[in-house]
């Protein structure tokens, strides 16, 4: 009995450790820290509308690409173009990020980067100030006026549907630029809680939306300004 309670204890030990060692395995290549390669190959270059693109790495499936209104999971690592600081990566929470392209969830540069990307291709984003975060910051990591770079792998697309062309619906003249009050307008159409708080509460966000959104600062935000939802031509919904 005493022999056999040994090897019992025994093998229970030794299951116990292999159990430890595959979680601590599992724990170091989920949070690996992934760091900026500068001499990693670049197979070719090109401008996506102010965002340059280094193609590290082909897809393994282009029979369907990104486009607006599809749901992307990849990795995402982003870094300050100045010193090569990581300042965000998906290997923080262990595991890719999805988001949906073309609903103006991303600063303009990662939506324009991003378009026809295929499952298995990494492409490295070069993105200005005026794409990123502008003259702000993020408030957290970014500091104003900051350029960035973004490495993305696109792991999957679920296919949607293309987002509505926003930019049109507030442009109630259709002269391809958007003003202060279409902005307050759509805003009251669109029965935003903000419009039980006022009017000053509304000029109040259309003028954080405008900071945001008004690069060039001439008073309206036209379609290469504006983040949300758009289609390539100006025409209504």
């Amino acid at each position: 009995f005493i022999h056999y309670f040994i090897q019992s204890n025994l093998r229970a030990m030794v299951c116990a450790t292999l159990y430890i060692s595959v979680l601590l395995f599992v724990s170091v290549i989920c949070n690996e820290v992934y760091e900026y390669n500068e001499t990693e190959e670049v197979l070719f270059s090109y401008d996506m509308q102010g965002v340059k693109v280094d193609v590290l790495r082909r897809g393994e499936d282009c029979s369907k690409k990104a486009e607006d209104g599809d749901l992307l999971t990849a990795d995402f690592h982003g870094f300050l173009a100045n010193s090569l600081d990581r300042f965000e990566s998906s290997h923080d929470t262990g595991k890719p990020s999805s988001f949906k392209l073309g609903h103006g969830y991303m600063i303009k540069g990662l939506e324009r980067g991003l378009q026809s990307m295929c499952v298995g291709e990494k492409r490295r984003l070069h993105i200005p100030a005026l794409l990123a975060y502008g003259k702000l910051g993020d408030n957290k990591n970014v500091p104003p006026g900051a350029d960035l770079i973004y490495d993305v792998e696109v792991i999957h697309i679920q296919k949607g549907k293309t987002p509505p062309n926003i930019f049109a619906k507030i442009d109630k003249n259709q002269d391809k630029k958007i003003s202060k009050d279409e902005m307050a307008e759509f805003i009251l159409e669109t029965g935003r809680t903000v419009t039980l708080r006022g009017q000053s509460e509304i000029n109040n966000v259309v003028d954080e939306i405008f900071k945001l959104e008004d690069t060039d600062e001439d008073g309206f935000v036209d379609m290469n300004e504006f983040s949300g939802p758009k289609k390539g031509k100006h025409d209504e919904l």
